[in-house]
């Protein structure tokens, strides 16, 4: 009896040791709550951490413009090498190995930037990415042989395998949960800015400008204090509070377990499809798309303008749809209308009318095709490498998956020539209508919607 009265003595000033606690824990978060939400210390810190986290996100935005510059640069070039008066004169298999060629490379850089992310910090792999931009380009500018030419596009293509993931990785990480469907999305925007823009507009300008931003919260991870300055700057004090506890119990999660594995199931599925469907390949090959659509009606600069703006437009829109809409909803309306587009070009090609007063269809209908892909299946891809990895692995994961984007995105590239002479245009066109039909039931049976979650929600709901 003595025992039993001695145990419940304990418990009973373990549970008002405990109650005294959680009165100090609510009476410090009222003070500090108070202190935060005052009017003007709250539109000060408010103000102050968006125009940080803004700064920081515009370093990340110039390098996906310049990727999408070396993305969208076979568009001009290959109609060009292909034409009578060519320099180069250049096969149609020759042109597809100068297209496909960035992408041989592209997938060797992702899994570079895995390792390089988690020892040196996503912003220096970002400012070492600028050397191998800069020597493609420079090779490709002096090309006088189809060597060159495929010697810059390696480099380009190493280049944008490097910078893809940390560019993700760093949006996510500093972004604010309402803030963060905007600015993760936001790449897919300034990626379609690239193509639409002359590169040697940009390129300086985005080389210059990393060097100027601050220090990022994943290199002070090590120093606790440094870490809690970096995060308070980007963050409010409640909100980097939670960062840090998502990173915590996230931190102990080994490459190859569980939840991550799971993690990349759902993202390379997806991207799988999403890919396959023609997504990417659009942007290589619009102009050769368009003029066998057209008859040859149509000229490069109005299919590489057409299709650009469109892009541009629709990417920038739905950041903005982002902050009021769920990820799951705009991606099943993308890929409806996609396949909608894809199945009535098919039908057009098959049908195949005569008349020149209607070589405009098909014409609109791969710009609506454009459209509908763009605000949904184009930018969803670099929203869940940003989300849906745990904060452990979150470096390796990325760069894996971005390797085996472009590796998918390799095959497509160079299956499109082989395609085009083995089937007839309405059959790839229906092919792609299955594949985005496949990707809108994926995304509706597999995906949860995570509107104004913090990344470890996400991550939690990965494991489930």
């Amino acid at each position: 009896m003595l025992v039993i009265f001695l145990r419940l003595k304990r418990l009973q000033l373990t549970n008002q040791d405990n109650e005294e606690h959680n009165e100090l824990t609510e009476m410090s978060n009222e003070r500090n709550f108070c202190e935060a939400k005052s009017p003007t210390t709250y539109v000060r810190k408010t103000c102050k951490t968006i125009l940080a986290q803004g700064f920081m996100a515009s370093l990340a935005l110039f390098m996906t413009a310049t990727n999408g510059m070396t993305s969208g640069f076979p568009a001009f070039l290959l109609p060009q090498l292909q034409s009578n008066s060519s320099e180069i004169p250049t096969t149609l298999d020759e042109g597809s190995w100068i297209a496909s060629m960035h992408s041989v490379f592209t997938p060797i850089g992702s899994l570079l930037s895995g390792p390089m992310m988690e020892h040196l910090g996503r912003r220096n792999t970002l400012m070492i990415t600028i050397c191998p931009k800069v020597i493609g380009w420079l090779c490709i500018a002096l090309a006088q042989s189809h060597i060159l030419l495929l010697v810059g596009r390696s480099f380009t293509g190493l280049a944008t395998g490097m910078s893809a993931p940390p560019a993700l990785v760093l949006l996510a990480e500093i972004a604010e949960p309402k803030l963060r469907g905007f600015l993760t999305g936001a790449p897919s925007t300034s990626f379609s800015m690239g193509i639409f823009t002359v590169c040697n507009d940009v390129a300086l300008c985005c080389s210059c400008y990393i060097f100027l931003c601050t220090g990022e919260p994943f290199m002070a991870r090590q120093n606790g204090e440094q870490a809690k300055h970096e995060l308070e700057q980007m963050r409010e004090q409640q909100q980097h509070n939670q960062l840090i506890d998502g990173a915590q119990s996230t931190s102990r999660n080994p490459l190859f377990s569980r939840p991550i594995l799971r993690a990349l199931v759902l993202v390379n599925v997806f991207n799988f499809f999403q890919e396959m469907a023609g997504t990417f390949t659009i942007i290589t090959y619009a102009v050769n798309i368009l003029q066998q659509a057209t008859g040859g009606q149509v000229t490069v600069t109005e299919v590489a303008v057409l299709t650009a703006l469109a892009r541009v437009i629709l990417t920038g829109a739905s950041c903005v749809m982002l902050l009021h809409f769920g990820r799951r909803p705009m991606t099943i309306s993308s890929g409806l209308g996609s396949g909608a587009a894809a199945i009535f070009l098919s039908g057009w090609l098959f049908c195949a009318p005569e008349s020149e007063n209607f070589k405009w269809v098909p014409a609109a209908l791969v710009v609506i095709f454009v459209i509908f892909n763009s605000y949904g299946f184009f930018m969803i891809q670099g929203i869940m490498i940003g989300e849906l990895f745990p904060a452990r692995a979150r470096g390796t994961a990325s760069g894996i998956t971005c390797a085996l984007i472009n590796t998918t995105l390799f095959f497509t590239t160079k299956l499109y020539p082989w395609m085009t002479d083995v089937m007839k245009p309405a059959e790839y066109g229906g092919s792609a209508k299955v594949l985005f039909d496949l990707g809108q039931c994926f995304a509706l049976s597999f995906w949860h919607e995570k509107i104004g979650k913090q990344c470890a929600c996400y991550s939690h709901q990965a494991e489930k």
